[in-house]
């Protein structure tokens, strides 16, 4: 809870606090740690209603964006960011409480939230807890909106099946080939003849020893008969 208390406190127009170690030091020495936590009660209280709007929201407008409940990222960004605008601006009332209560050290008395709502309404009547609506809503939508996108962008890659995920890029194919018709002109590519292989009979070791030793004495002989001829013809 001490982040809220110093951040908004250092937003105060004119603010004392030029950093935040030096807004937390200050904080704790002249009010102690309970500062940090002065809006603890206020927090919950507007953290359960926001939350439980928030998803009723969010399913209710999935059935309107998204009745087929199929993974569809702009329904899902829609749906988000429509509950988070309308829980922020519901719980505005306890926001501005608890902003209250952390931006106001010097008021006695000041500490929980019964005497915040009694103050606000004392200083702006009914108006007052609507202070600041817009920018709640605006900080609200796209935060909500991008935290359902990542939520349901994992949730459909973590329990979608194979088959359905080559369903969506033979769709993703199809939606391709619609708009360039022109690829179903292309031609195939023509696939590689298949190699024919030869079966050699199978041969050992000492065939084919002795038959390079037949070749090799072959040889011999016609080389020695050979050079004989020649010797005799040039006798003669």
């Amino acid at each position: 809870m001490e982040t809220p208390v110093v951040k908004q406190r250092m937003q105060m127009y004119n603010s004392p606090y030029k950093a935040v170690l030096e807004c937390m030091v200050k904080i704790y020495r002249t009010e102690g740690v309970r500062a940090f936590y002065r809006s603890y009660t206020t927090q919950l209280t507007m953290n359960v209603p926001f939350q439980s709007i928030h998803f009723m929201m969010y399913e209710s407008m999935q059935n309107l964006t998204n009745p087929d409940n199929q993974y569809n990222p702009a329904a899902h960004m829609v749906s988000g960011a429509c509950a988070g605008a309308v829980a922020a601006a519901v719980t505005t009332p306890l926001d501005v409480c608890k902003t209250f209560l952390n931006t106001q050290p010097l008021l006695v008395g000041q500490t929980g939230l019964v005497h915040a709502v009694r103050t606000v309404y004392k200083l702006g009547g009914a108006r007052g807890y609507f202070r600041g609506v817009q920018a709640r809503v605006l900080f609200q939508m796209p935060a909500t909106a991008i935290c359902w996108s990542v939520y349901e962008l994992f949730k459909y890659l973590l329990l979608a099946k194979p088959a359905d995920i080559d369903l969506d890029l033979r769709l993703e194919d199809s939606a391709e080939l619609k708009l360039f018709p022109e690829i179903k002109s292309v031609a195939p590519m023509p696939s590689a003849a298949p190699i024919k292989t030869i079966e050699m009979p199978s041969v050992s070791g000492a065939s084919i020893y002795g038959a390079l030793s037949l070749n090799t004495m072959h040889n011999s002989d016609n080389g020695v008969s050979q050079t004989g001829l020649l010797r005799d013809m040039r006798h003669s």
